[in-house]
């Protein structure tokens, strides 16, 4: 099997001819690892525009942000597929300059621009939509402009890597539940989610549709799978009460999974945190995969397999915080091993690094790679 066959027999709950390998994104430090280091990086471009342009250069550097994110991306894949993985996610991230250490974005997020080794972080600071008064005169965010670059964005990137790595795409940072309560505040939206369901449920749904026409053009792009992304727990549980996400996550989550679904495509859910009381909720929302799985915060991966291996794909459960950052060769191939041993009987997993940041070191993820390749081989030796 190929790199693209793989992932897609691992998503039907089949077994391929190994286990497949994924991971979320690289970070830009890590590329340069893999790639080497750009003639010039993040913070030296900043600093050459705010020269040239001292009176409009956010205006000048928002102008080429575009351009930039997809070169990012298409580092990012590329480095991807020297290390050896099968599949990595691409998607857009309409952030523009709002001053030379501030992106902001159409949903009224601040991020600090943080500097990860000459490469630009955005860490969310804050959101500005204080009031559903707020919401309703802010100029938000067009569905269609959206879905034209995440087209373009797509297209390049897929004609220029589809031969080497599964592309998959993801709406990191702006998924429907990450993007609604980032735009306001955890305090502002657990306010507005006692007093106010009603337009927490009118912003998923607006989200919702946002998301359902980037499906449609990553798909019109050559895509065939599609993350919703959006961390929904912490490590004790979910933020939000199971019974407030079946009635305003749910429905949103059933017609996200049916766009993928009626164009032919899959859908994951990326998610950090505890979802063990969430995981049929998760399956009756249509949901073909679900990443992360971080043992750390107490994802039970056998437990998971037994309540729902047999209706999900499992991406995931190998360790970021310690065991791809500082861990040695033999703790990474255990742990890979003892993934597989769990999750890989019948098909239906795929190892992933949980999540992924600048800590995470490129030989860990490549002894990752190599151990899923040691012990990953169908049928599986399931032996000490």
């Amino acid at each position: 099997m190929d790199f693209r066959e793989r992932v897609l027999t691992a998503l039907e709950i089949k077994e391929p001819d190994r286990v497949p390998t994924h991971v979320i994104a690289l970070d830009a430090n890590n590329v340069d690892k893999v790639l080497g280091k750009p003639e010039i990086n993040d913070f030296q471009l900043i600093e050459m525009v705010k020269q040239q342009y001292p009176d409009s250069y956010a205006e000048k550097l928002t102008e080429g942000l575009s351009a930039l994110e997809t070169e990012i991306f298409s580092r990012m894949a590329e480095a991807a597929w020297k290390l050896g993985f099968d599949a990595i996610q691409v998607g857009i991230i309409p952030y523009a300059f709002r001053n030379d250490r501030e992106f902001i974005d159409p949903w009224g997020r601040i991020w600090e621009i943080r500097n990860n080794e000459g490469n630009a972080f955005p860490f969310y600071k804050q959101g500005l939509i204080t009031s559903p008064e707020v919401w309703e005169e802010w100029n938000k965010p067009d569905a269609e402009k959206l879905a034209e670059e995440m087209y373009e964005f797509t297209s390049q990137i897929y004609k220029k890597h589809n031969d080497k790595i599964f592309l998959i795409g993801v709406d990191d940072f702006i998924g429907i539940f990450e993007s609604t309560w980032q735009s306001m505040g955890i305090v502002e939206f657990s306010r507005q989610l006692m007093r106010n369901p009603s337009y927490i449920k009118e912003r998923f749904e607006f989200q919702t549709n946002i998301i359902c026409e980037l499906i449609k053009a990553s798909f019109d792009a050559g895509l065939e799978v599609w993350t919703e992304s959006g961390d929904l727990g912490h490590k004790s549980g979910t933020f939000m009460r199971p019974e407030d996400m079946r009635k305003l996550l749910l429905p949103c989550y059933k017609r996200m999974t049916k766009t993928a679904h009626k164009l032919g495509g899959k859908c994951i859910l990326h998610s950090d945190g505890n979802l063990m009381g969430i995981l049929n909720l998760i399956v009756e929302a249509g949901f073909d995969g679900l990443h992360s799985l971080d043992p750390q915060a107490g994802m039970d991966l056998a437990k998971i397999k037994q309540q729902v291996g047999d209706k999900l794909c499992l991406l995931g459960n190998i360790d970021v915080s310690y065991t791809l950052s500082k861990g040695s060769r033999e703790e990474v191939e255990a742990e890979v091993k003892k993934a597989i041993q769990i999750a890989g009987p019948g098909g239906g997993f795929i190892v992933s690094p949980t999540n992924i940041h600048p800590s995470v070191r490129p030989e860990n993820l490549r002894w990752m790679i190599e151990a899923t390749k040691k012990y990953g081989v169908y049928p599986l030796k399931l032996g000490g």
